[in-house]
């Protein structure tokens, strides 16, 4: 797969997995700042879940063409 993408499309996954480690460290915080909370609790799981996809979709392959 890496041999047929181009260096834009390289570019821009690595970019798209510093956007999702980036959203995946304000979570954390998030949860750290409204731990206690059910309604944040809650919602950060929720975001994690969807983190976990997104990692799973482009981090992944941004990783392995490392």
């Amino acid at each position: 797969m890496a041999d047929r993408m181009n260096q834009d499309d390289v570019a821009a996954l690595k970019e798209m997995k510093k956007k999702i480690d980036d959203i995946e460290r304000a979570a954390q915080e998030l949860n750290e700042l409204g731990k206690g909370l059910p309604v944040v609790e809650k919602n950060v799981r929720a975001i994690a879940s969807i983190i976990h996809a997104l990692k799973f979709g482009i981090s992944d392959v941004a990783e392995m063409m490392n």
